[in-house]
């Protein structure tokens, strides 16, 4: 019996965290089925993707939201506690929820039970989808994981299919290549289920492409059945057009910075205009605006301290687009980053990345079980400014001594990295500021 969260907590980061490739999702379909079935009493949205599930997510969030709707979202990694990663609106799932749903999913997890064996991800599914059942949400927005063929969440069968990007990214899971990559996201895509894709790369949408095909199911491919054009930017918003056939929205304003951020957006406003047409959703336009002018992704390009951005770009496409905002938004010369990884991500192909852009680079390692050490990182970079400090406080703190008008300071990689480094530094903004 669970009586506090720490025990929970606890009890489920014990769990094995590997996912399982071989399972063909038959543990999470037992353990559901023993619970009623859950996950097919409430609406949904399934996003996969390499980059801009979040971004993606809280967009149309936010849209949903100001049309006063009750919007459940399932997201990870979290940045700060684990409750992050089930809210319905802006509201976590509250410890007493989160206690009481594991307490009652215990009993199915022990020797010669249905749940025998699961891992981490899995539990944290189960219990995503039975609050949002008990909780009557008007529609769940449900990131997956890894992949999508065999991810937890793909026991879906959802409203809309969202694809946001492919990228080699967990090779060692989905494969070495973008068609195999991009196999294991198309995994999430469902008979006659329509499916609304951002992917770019010729290879991945021709697998992407031949999947909905083969499901029937209506696919609706960014720059080519909708687009976005007159994009003009400042230091605080983006301005945008979006189109799909008669259907044209001018001026549209977001506040989070970079190119892939409208086309993350136009992946939200697509999914809203499918919901009207196709379900019986009502969302305004006037809605549609007010919730992507006030949608944000913590640890997404932002600001935490004057001149100081966190952003976790943690495999080569994400350290592109945050290279690429960074030269639009800062005109500075001189960029000191802060850096660390975990083991299983393309390491050196983002460090070269970084030594080509970086004033100074801060190596440093966090304790988790598969994060990179801070020499290996160290010993990978070929900067010539690089410094190793292996106390990621200590290696925050001597890179903040650089910031001034003609710099700017990058806290970057791994985004459970961010999840310590945020609240360190929006703590030291609270302190300066009061």
């Amino acid at each position: 019996m669970f009586i506090s969260v720490d025990q929970v907590t606890e009890y489920i980061y014990n769990m094995n965290q590997k996912t399982e490739r071989n399972s063909r999702l038959s543990r999470i379909r037992s353990i559901l089925s023993a619970l009623g079935n859950p996950h097919e009493q409430f609406r949904s949205i399934h996003i996969a993707g390499s980059n801009g599930k979040g971004s993606t997510l809280n967009a149309l969030k936010e849209i949903l939201m100001a049309e006063g709707l009750r919007v459940g979202s399932f997201i990870s990694p979290h940045l700060e506690v684990v409750n992050e990663r089930m809210m319905i609106n802006n509201q976590m799932i509250t410890d007493d929820q989160l206690i009481q749903y594991m307490n009652d999913l215990y009993p199915y997890l022990q020797e010669g039970q249905v749940g025998e064996g699961s891992n981490f991800f899995e539990i944290l599914t189960v219990i995503a989808f039975v609050y949002y059942r008990d909780m009557e949400v008007d529609i769940a927005l449900i990131e997956t994981g890894i992949g999508g063929t065999f991810d937890s969440t793909n026991v879906l069968t959802p409203l809309l299919s969202i694809i946001t990007s492919i990228s080699l990214d967990h090779t060692q899971i989905l494969g070495d290549t973008i068609e195999a990559i991009a196999r294991e996201k198309a995994g999430i895509i469902k008979p006659e289920i329509p499916v609304i894709s951002a992917v770019k790369d010729s290879q991945a949408v021709q697998v992407i492409e031949e999947k909905a095909k083969l499901e029937q199911s209506p696919i609706f491919q960014l720059y080519k059945d909708f687009i976005i054009e007159d994009v003009t930017q400042n230091i605080k918003v983006q301005h945008f057009t979006y189109q799909l056939n008669d259907m044209q929205l001018k001026e549209l304003t977001i506040k989070m910075a970079g190119h892939h951020q409208i086309e993350n957006a136009s992946l939200a406003i697509t999914a809203v205009l499918l919901l009207n047409s196709l379900y019986g959703f009502t969302i305004s336009e006037e809605n549609i605006r007010q919730g992507l002018a006030t949608s944000s992704w913590a640890a997404r390009f932002e600001e935490v301290l004057p001149n100081v951005i966190i952003d976790g770009a943690h495999n080569p496409a994400g350290m592109e687009v945050l290279i690429r905002t960074l030269k639009q938004r800062y005109l500075t010369e001189e960029i000191h980053v802060v850096f660390t990884a975990l083991d299983d991500k393309d390491i050196k192909s983002v460090l070269n990345m970084i030594d080509e852009v970086a004033t100074s680079v801060m190596i440093t390692e966090i304790h988790l079980k598969n994060a990179a050490s801070g020499t290996y990182i160290y010993e990978t970079s070929k900067h010539p400014h690089k410094e190793l400090e292996l106390n990621w406080q200590e290696a925050l703190e001597k890179t903040l001594q650089k910031v001034n008008d003609q710099s700017v300071v990058v806290v970057t990689g791994s985004l459970y990295f961010m999840s310590l480094a945020r609240p360190y530094l929006k703590q030291k903004a609270h302190v300066e500021i009061f």
